[in-house]
């Protein structure tokens, strides 16, 4: 039987459906999609914090959230810290503002963001795939490969992960409302062009790469006249250039890598190339805390190899496609390999999720998606892999579940990392087993920030107060934190020198004014020792600064 050409409808009784005929229909296929992506991912609804970051951002800044200002100050300031902090993501601030309004500090709300980002995601890829003219169905399972993918377990689970999936959500928006306005050129389609653009750049520095990306494809690909690219162009320099403008005002650390610096530090990463390509094609070697030095190359060498293996046997070296996709994958990790280790030492792999899009793109020009395969025998490869694929996420998935397993597996796939270590030895319960991991990370980094004053407080606990000093006051060499000065006056206290008890509750007072703690005791140890005045200024100045004091505290100290 034949469809109508007018209708679509059968004339006849016994025409077959075929697979590819269920990818006319655009709405289905996401649909598809998306249900396939939240089943495998559904599980993420339940998980905790894995106090990587991610309380950080929602329950420590819970204050900071509370307050609808801080929208334009997020524009302002760092990310982690308002003035000491290199990393500029104002729209990432602003998101956790908004939605605290919802979720509070419950990370369930969060997890089903993340969520809902990812199958966003998954859509706009889906679309975008299709609009590059890649055949429905293989647009389709390109897309499940990527929606269902373990390396990007990361980017789902993790809530801090959202940022990569803003960002691709922001790119693929702003890069199809592109090949629409090239279809049909009107002001609002290119206002927001630029405006999704301009979000992208807001969102992470990566973006700057973007209309590099972009003016790849329309020149080499779908060989676009260059005058229909004035406008956009002119654009996307005025989108960089508000950014530029915004960044600047910004109360940003001045760390900036100079150029030779950024390739030193480039070349010197370039192993991460590999570990990255290892991760996709035999993703067996994935972590939740990868180290470079953790993650072996023959995965890598492996994944290239049988990657140059698949485009000369496809011959997909003439397509523009697969160079496209190589300059993609390349061109999206270069922040990845530039970053320097005194910033970040991790090769995290929720950072694949846009790089990942150029290794489909190689793959849709070659086997088996090229047509020299029967049908059935790329939907059995690409159903089979995916199935593999689906089974690996969502038994990583619960690696997220909670600090103490996410830190466990962190230590277990890098043995290497004291920060690891030292924050799975601050989540677990048993003193034994804290203690050894404590000394397996000074052994590995023993300068590492908290590390020293972590062992000098378990050492404390044992009465161990000699050897404990020795460990705080290396931490305070580099790090003069008030829990440190805090630790060295309760030492101070137990060895009968009040003096240097005093000094050093004095030392927290002025690193962290509104400490009831050591107020209180300072107050109590004046008293205690002849010197009640000190013990009423101290008192005074608490009540100067709106602190709470007890009428106990005040009675005994005034001799009522």
């Amino acid at each position: 039987m034949k469809p109508s050409k007018k209708t679509g409808k059968s004339t006849g009784k016994n025409h077959p459906v075929s697979f590819e005929d269920y990818f006319s229909n655009t709405w289905l296929t996401l649909v598809v999609l998306a249900s396939i992506t939240f089943t495998v991912y559904a599980r993420t609804l339940s998980l905790d914090y894995t106090k990587l970051d991610d309380s950080i951002f929602i329950v420590e800044n819970a204050q900071y959230n509370s307050d609808a200002k801080n929208i334009g100050v997020s524009f302002q300031r760092g990310l982690f810290n308002p003035t000491k902090d290199a990393y500029y993501r104002p729209l990432f601030l602003v998101d956790f503002i908004l939605e605290s309004r919802i979720f509070g500090i419950k990370p369930a709300g969060y997890h089903f963001t993340n969520l809902l980002f990812h199958i966003i995601s998954v859509i706009l890829l889906f679309l975008f795939f299709k609009r590059i003219k890649i055949p429905p169905v293989d647009s389709f399972l390109l897309t499940l490969i990527f929606a269902v993918h373990p390396v990007l377990t990361q980017a789902v689970a993790w809530i801090p992960g959202r940022n990569d999936m803003l960002l691709m959500i922001f790119f693929l928006s702003s890069f199809l409302l592109l090949f629409r306005y090239l279809e049909k050129p009107t002001p609002v389609i290119l206002l927001l062009h630029s405006v999704f653009l301009l979000a992208a750049l807001f969102t992470k520095e990566t973006a700057v790469i973007i209309p590099v990306i972009i003016s790849g494809f329309l020149l080499f690909f779908l060989k676009c006249n260059w005058r229909k690219m004035i406008f956009p162009l002119i654009s996307w320099v005025a989108a960089i250039a508000i950014w530029i403008l915004v960044r600047s005002t910004a109360t940003l650390a001045k760390n900036w890598l100079s150029p030779t610096e950024m390739i030193s530090t480039g070349i010197g990463r370039l192993v991460v190339i590999l570990q990255y390509l290892g991760k996709i094609f035999l993703p067996v070697n994935l972590t939740v805390f990868p180290m470079t030095e953790d993650i072996t190359l023959i995965w890598g060498i492996l994944a290239l190899t049988g990657l140059l293996v698949l485009i000369v046997y496809s011959k997909s070296y003439t397509r523009p496609l697969t160079y496209l996709g190589v300059f993609w994958f390349i061109v999206f990790l270069i922040p990845v390999l530039i970053v320097p280790k005194t910033l970040n030492d991790q090769v995290f792999e929720h950072r694949l999720y846009l790089p990942m899009i150029g290794i489909l793109l190689i793959i849709s020009q070659a086997v088996p998606f090229n047509g020299a395969f029967n049908p059935k025998i790329k939907y059995g490869i690409v159903f089979a892999i995916s199935a593999i694929f689906m089974l690996q996420s969502f038994i990583r998935t619960s690696y997220f579940s909670d600090p103490v397993t996410f830190w466990t597996h962190a230590v277990n796939g890098s043995p290497h990392s004291a920060y690891a270590k030292t924050l799975l030895a601050t989540k677990i319960e048993d003193p034994a087993e804290r203690e050894k991991l404590f000394e397996e990370a000074l052994a590995i980094e023993p300068t590492l920030k908290n590390l020293n004053y972590y062992y000098g407080k378990v050492l404390f606990d044992r009465k161990q107060t000699d050897t404990a000093e020795i460990f705080i006051r290396k931490e305070l060499v580099n790090n003069p934190i008030p829990d440190a000065y805090f630790l060295l006056a309760q030492i101070a206290f137990s060895n009968n020198k009040f003096d240097s008890a005093a000094v050093n509750l004095e030392k927290v007072i002025e690193l962290n004014p509104l400490d009831p703690q050591a107020n209180h005791n300072l107050v109590l140890l004046y008293y205690q020792h002849g010197q009640p005045e000190k013990s009423r200024q101290i008192i005074q100045n608490m009540q100067q600064k709106g602190m709470a004091v007890g009428n106990d505290l005040l009675q005994m100290v005034n001799g009522n």
